[in-house]
């Protein structure tokens, strides 16, 4: 009589292991799905998220005809403050980037977002009929503050079409250098091709990752595929050095599943990434 076969594992991502670049708090689901898909992380934030002190004047929520939060950490923050100078009108519409900015508004207390399907970034916002034409309407651009620059498409285009754009900075990002045991723990998965992917969820936080590999003397790009959310972040990703980049969904669900499809081309890479 033939003895079993060993059990084979239904978990999507064993034998992954990636690394998660977002501060831990912004990053705990995504970490927590991840870990469920079977994957190993590697938790290795290179941004700092802090809450900015700030307010907004009244006369500027009694005319504001729609808000705009770029992210979750914006509901987070923005929401709040927002709240301290008085209620959201009924009337205004509220718009979002992104599916967990979404769900966090959702959160929040606002059942009706508006928000692009597809191209879940500031282009897809600006592509929308609602935002198409804005001239003299008064709009609060609900973000955050960047030491790295950051981009000002959605206040400049709005502003181009003749907006009024009112901005809420409300958190600041920076970089953050990971300390000496979590770099060297590092270096040693990398230098025994143990890492297969890390993430770079934004421009920023790409900027950052790579002079934290400056600080230790290392470049790993030509070893290690980097996951990005959308085609501007892999641009600057070829353009840093990077042989293989893929573009993943943000959305927890979503991204296991792409994961799943592209853990062949992570465990064996044959070939640098097409996507430039």
């Amino acid at each position: 009589m033939q003895a079993d076969a060993p059990p084979v594992s239904t978990l999507p991502l064993q034998g992954l292991t990636l690394v998660v670049t977002r501060p831990a708090v912004q990053a705990k689901r995504t970490t927590i799905a991840l870990r469920e898909g079977g994957a190993t992380v590697v938790e290795f934030p290179v941004l700092d998220i802090s809450p900015i002190e700030t307010f907004l004047a009244v006369k500027d929520l009694a005319t504001a005809s729609a808000f705009i939060f770029v992210s979750a950490n914006a509901v987070e923050y923005g929401v709040p403050t927002v709240r301290r100078t008085g209620e959201f009108s009924a009337k205004a519409e509220i718009f979002a980037v992104g599916r967990a900015t979404t769900t966090a508004l959702n959160v929040a207390g606002f059942p009706v977002v508006v928000s692009p399907q597809q191209s879940i970034d500031s282009e897809g916002l600006l592509a929308l009929p609602q935002l198409r034409t804005v001239m003299g309407r008064h709009i609060i651009l609900v973000k955050g503050q960047s030491e790295l620059g950051g981009r000002r498409l959605l206040e400049q285009t709005l502003t181009a079409r003749g907006a009024q754009v009112t901005t809420l900075e409300c958190y600041r990002r920076a970089p953050l250098m990971p300390d000496l045991a979590m770099r060297e723990a590092l270096r040693k998965l990398l230098a025994a091709g143990h890492v297969h992917a890390c993430f770079a969820m934004s421009v920023e936080t790409l900027e950052s990752l790579m002079n934290v590999f400056s600080t230790m003397n290392i470049s790993p790009q030509s070893k290690i595929a980097l996951l990005v959310p959308h085609a501007r972040v892999a641009k600057a990703a070829h353009a840093c050095g990077f042989d293989r980049v893929e573009e993943v969904p943000m959305a927890d669900s979503a991204l296991i599943a792409r994961l799943a499809a592209l853990k062949p081309g992570l465990l064996s890479p044959t070939a640098p990434s097409p996507t430039r």
